[in-house]
């Protein structure tokens, strides 16, 4: 599946009207980056909350400190991001890669992380509180304690 790369200035674009959108006051347009190539992107600290990053492609992607709760990223591919401190809380995650993918301190709780992949990701003091892990690959993940499991 060939994605779209998307430009700095019309993903500037979306940003602004998409926390338009989010603020309530009922101007802008939520955001839609489903199939949107964002890898290697410095996202961090952004408000994405309840956007559709269905099936895009974030690898390498800097998401430090981002808001994306109620976002869904199903299908989406997350590999090798830095995912420090970003909120994923009730996002829907079905089936996102995570491979190698820096999620320490991330807020995954009530998160719908059902056959995500998280082969060698770190999930150091992640807060997976309720969430769905039905089918969820933890092949060497770091978890709280530093250590990896198999």
């Amino acid at each position: 599946m060939e994605l779209t790369r998307i430009t700095e200035d019309d993903l500037e674009i979306i940003l602004y009207r998409h926390d338009q959108w989010a603020k309530g006051t009922g101007a802008g347009v939520r955001a839609d980056l489903s199939g949107m190539d964002l890898s290697g992107i410095d996202l961090s600290g952004v408000r994405l909350s309840g956007a559709n990053l269905t099936f895009a492609r974030l690898c390498g992607t800097n998401l430090i400190g981002a808001d994306l709760a109620h976002a869904s990223f199903i299908g989406a591919d997350l590999s090798h991001a830095r995912l420090t401190e970003a909120d994923f809380y009730c996002a829907n995650l079905y089936r996102a890669l995570f491979t190698n993918a820096d999620l320490t301190g991330a807020q995954l709780n009530r998160a719908k992380l059902a056959r995500a992949s998280f082969v060698g990701a770190d999930l150091t003091r992640a807060d997976l509180t309720d969430a769905n892990l039905k089918g969820a690959d933890f092949t060497n993940t770091t978890w709280v304690d530093g250590t990896k499991r198999t």
